[in-house]
C-alpha cells in the first residue's frame, strides 16, 4: 500500500491545482467487459484433453481508475483491475487483481486532426506497469506477485460535458507468472516462472469532474 500512496498524493494535488486552466483535467472511469488469456500455453498439470488456455476465456473483467490530464494531450491514470479466470464453471479457476500506473495520449490532438475540437469522438492511447496479485482456488494460501506490462488503445464518445461512453481493449504481459490459469504451480518444471500475457475487452464511462465546460478530451 505504501508504494500507492506517492501516485495517489500525486493526482489529489495535480487535481487542486487544475482548477485555474481553461479545461477541466480530472476524471473517474469505469468499465466490464471480458478477458482472454493468451500465454502461457501450457498447464502445469494435465487437466481435460482438449483444453487449452483459451478455454479460460470469459466476461469476467472489471476495472475503475481515476486519470489526470496535463494537457489536452497527455496525462496519467491510476487504475485497479480485476479478471476472473475459469474453465465452465469448475474449480480450475484463477483470479488476478492489479494496480497499474500508465500514460495517456489523446490521439487526436498528438497527430492535430482539428476536427475533434469539441467534437464528441477521441481515441487514447496508454501504456504503463504495474503490480498484480494472483489468487487460485486449488492454492488458496499462495499469492503470484507479478509485475505487469499494459497497452491499449481506448476510443471514446463523448454524451454529454460531464460524461463520455468509453471502450477499451488492453493486453497485459506478466512477468515471472508462476501458476497457470486453472491455478496450478510452475514450481516442478518452471520454478523461476514463465512470461504470461492476457487481452482485456472492456465497456464503460468516463465521469468528468471540475467545474470549466469541457474536459481535455474534447478541448
Amino acid at each position: 500500500m505504501k508504494k500507492l500512496v506517492l501516485p495517489i498524493f500525486i493526482l489529489l494535488t495535480c487535481f487542486v491545482h487544475a482548477q485555474n486552466d481553461n479545461f477541466n483535467k480530472f476524471s473517474l472511469e469505469t468499465s466490464f467487459g471480458l478477458n482472454y488469456p493468451i500465454a502461457p500455453t501450457g498447464f502445469s498439470k494435465p487437466i481435460f484433453d482438449g483444453v487449452g488456455t483459451s478455454d479460460f476465456a470469459g466476461p469476467k473483467h472489471f476495472d475503475i481508475g481515476a486519470r489526470y490530464m496535463v494537457s489536452a494531450l497527455y496525462g496519467f491514470k491510476l487504475s485497479y483491475g480485476y479478471d476472473r479466470f475459469q474453465y465452465d464453471g469448475s474449480s480450475l479457476a484463477s483470479t488476478f487483481y492489479r494496480m497499474s500506473l500508465e500514460a495517456v495520449v489523446n490521439t487526436t490532438e498528438l497527430f492535430g486532426i482539428s476536427f475533434n475540437r469539441r467534437s464528441t469522438i477521441q481515441i487514447q492511447l496508454h501504456g504503463g506497469f504495474g503490480g498484480t496479485f494472483a489468487t487460485s482456488k486449488t492454492n488458496t494460501k499462495d499469492i503470484d506477485r507479478i509485475g505487469h506490462l499494459i497497452v491499449g488503445v481506448r476510443p471514446m464518445f463523448k454524451l454529454s460535458d460531464t460524461f463520455a461512453l468509453t471502450t477499451d481493449l488492453s493486453y497485459l504481459v506478466n512477468f515471472k507468472q508462476h501458476y497457470d490459469y486453472a491455478g496450478n504451480s510452475f514450481g516442478g518444471t518452471n520454478p523461476e516462472g514463465l512470461v504470461g500475457g492476457y487481452v482485456n475487452f472492456s465497456v464503460g464511462v468516463s465521469f468528468y469532474l471540475g467545474d470549466k465546460r469541457v474536459h481535455a478530451d474534447f478541448y
